[in-house]
């Protein structure tokens, strides 16, 4: 056989035309693969961008959080040093020793994921924790224990809020400065 006649032999076509349909596979395979790892990619810069964004919202809130913990510390601090006998003539009143907790943390609070679940089960427990405490200053009032005992009382709960506090705002701090780097 002429290698002319195997050439026009009908054979010859159905191959050609098995590997057009091949290729014309692969090159649909090939877009939509890099259509996905487009739209992936894409989904990622939108995500981070919106993490960053609510981290610039975020930030002064919680180092305005942190301001505020700590004069509550200090005074509480202060009430521990009443001595016996030397009761205060009256109790603080409440607003001096209440943090206030923010709106933005339940405006918030469903998109508190996109920092991930370390972070944002951070952010639930700083909520949880000045909400504790807040209650526990409430307590102390109520219940008329003696002013000098609050500290005791009060000062694990504070410390553990500040020490929430410390542990988010670096990580707040991070993404914000990334924003400032994207532009």
């Amino acid at each position: 056989m002429m290698l002319a006649d195997w050439f026009f032999d009908q054979k010859l076509s159905d191959w050609v035309q098995g590997l057009g349909s091949l290729s014309a596979a692969a090159a649909a395979v090939g877009i939509a693969l890099r259509q996905e790892t487009a739209d992936r990619r894409r989904a990622e810069a939108a995500r981070k961008l919106r993490r960053q964004v609510l981290a610039a919202a975020m930030e002064p809130v919680l180092r305005d959080l942190n301001t505020t913990a700590r004069l509550r510390g200090s005074l509480v601090q202060a009430i521990g040093r009443t001595r016996r006998g030397e009761e205060p003539e009256e109790a603080p009143h409440l607003e001096q020793l209440l943090i206030p907790l923010p709106d933005i943390f339940m405006t918030t609070i469903e998109r508190m994921d996109v920092f991930g679940a370390l972070i944002a089960s951070e952010v639930y427990t700083l909520m949880h924790r000045i909400n504790d405490y807040n209650r526990d200053v409430h307590a102390m009032r109520d219940l008329e224990i003696p002013v000098r005992s609050w500290a005791a009382n009060l000062r694990p709960k504070l410390d553990a809020a500040i020490e929430t506090l410390d542990l988010l705002m670096p990580h707040m701090h991070q993404e914000v400065s990334g924003l400032d780097a994207a532009d």
